[in-house]
């Protein structure tokens, strides 16, 4: 076993699946990775091998870090917290920042210590449960500082106080994947985590193998990965893009997290979005959503926002956002026209043709009979 050792704790706790993206928290993408090889990336770069272990087992030798299964979190962070002089710390974000108030969204502005510990921590963390409450009693804040700030993007509703949204750009990136809007603000997060330890500003890319880029399609500052094609005046900027994606005329991707193939259909228009592999985008303008694995989307489909002067709430909590799209479940199915109020988490599988309230799962018999009548009748009508 290596000398020096990450542990990864696991726990049922842990790797429920976030809804309504159907998947746990290590299967969803955090910038250009999926969590857990995020995880292994950031500790291999600290010097450190990850082991899995159950929690409520002993640590092996050796251990230097520990981490839940949700827990995000980067090199620089991890190298932080290994520097630190205290014999048992736990990672913390510095309080009033950009990051601070992303992953506090779902969870109170206390909500600022991360599950990532270093130091002595053999029979520190050998009981841990599903929430290690006496871990946190006892282990020291190490505060990782937030020295990046925050990429601003001014958003509608236009006025004389402008609103905008915040993706903080920070490199000891820290945070806990839970529920779906921390992974939309967290995978943003680590793209431009990833972006900055890359150094792609001033419009420097990163390109995998075999990329296709059309002589008239626009790259910036984005990371594209192996087989990814871009149609005739596509463009992606600050983006990252995975593997076997194709990108079709036109479709413009800004500040976004693509998955492995994923496709656009023509037209397309992205921003702030994340996609899980496998899916179908297409729209005319949508922005800070997260879509699950294998969705299809087609034109038209919109998030409303709130009214002039209000935050978009989520499960009854002020996001302190003006602008938000809100998440789409796994293998789910959106039509044209489907016109979906901010904040809300579509289910997993779920079909939406027109409007909401015609979904092909919810028709009732009055459903079916407007259906009849928009058809007619075949023996009268043709």
């Amino acid at each position: 076993m290596p000398a020096a050792i990450a542990v990864r704790l696991r726990h049922a706790a842990w790797e429920q699946p976030v809804a309504p993206l159907d998947e746990p928290p290590g299967a969803l993408l955090v910038g250009d990775l999926p969590l857990c090889r995020w995880q292994e990336r950031a500790a291999a770069a600290a010097g450190l091998a990850v082991v899995d272990v159950e929690a409520g087992l002993p640590l092996p030798t050796g251990a230097r870090l520990a981490f839940t299964a949700d827990a995000v979190f980067s090199a620089s962070a991890a190298a932080r917290l290994l520097a630190a002089r205290d014999p048992f710390v736990q990672a913390a974000i510095a309080p009033g920042t950009p990051l601070s108030r992303a992953v506090a969204r779902m969870r109170g502005p206390d909500a600022l210590r991360v599950p990532l510990w270093a130091g002595a921590l053999q029979g520190r963390l050998a009981a841990v449960d599903a929430r290690p409450a006496a871990a946190l009693d006892t282990a020291t804040p190490q505060v990782i500082a937030d020295e990046q700030g925050a990429r601003a993007e001014r958003v509608p509703p236009y006025g004389p106080a402008p609103h905008v949204v915040e993706v903080p750009a920070v490199q000891r990136l820290c945070g806990e994947v839970t529920h779906w809007l921390e992974a939309l603000e967290l995978s943003l997060a680590a793209l431009a985590t990833r972006r900055l330890e890359l150094g792609l500003g001033e419009g420097k890319d990163r390109l995998g193998a075999k990329v296709d880029v059309h002589p008239t399609a626009y790259v910036s500052g984005s990371i594209l990965e192996d087989g990814v094609r871009l149609e005739p005046h596509a463009s992606v900027i600050d983006s990252f893009v995975g593997k076997g994606v194709l990108v079709a005329d036109h479709s413009v991707i800004v500040g976004s997290v693509i998955g492995e193939g994923c496709r656009t259909l023509v037209d397309t228009s992205l921003r702030r979005v994340v996609a899980q592999p496998g899916s179908t985008l297409s729209n005319l303008g949508l922005s800070d959503v997260i879509v699950g694995r294998d969705v299809f989307l087609t034109t038209a489909v919109s998030f409303y926002g709130p009214a002039p002067g209000h935050d978009v709430m989520v499960e009854g909590r002020d996001t302190g956002r003006a602008l938000l799209g809100g998440a789409i479940g796994a293998r789910a199915v959106l039509g044209a026209r489907a016109l979906l109020a901010a904040g809300l988490a579509l289910p997993p599988g779920i079909i939406v043709v027109s409007k909401p309230d015609e979904a092909a799962a919810k028709l009732d018999d009055a459903g079916l009979a407007r259906a009849h009548m928009q058809l007619g009748d075949r023996a009268r009508d043709f």
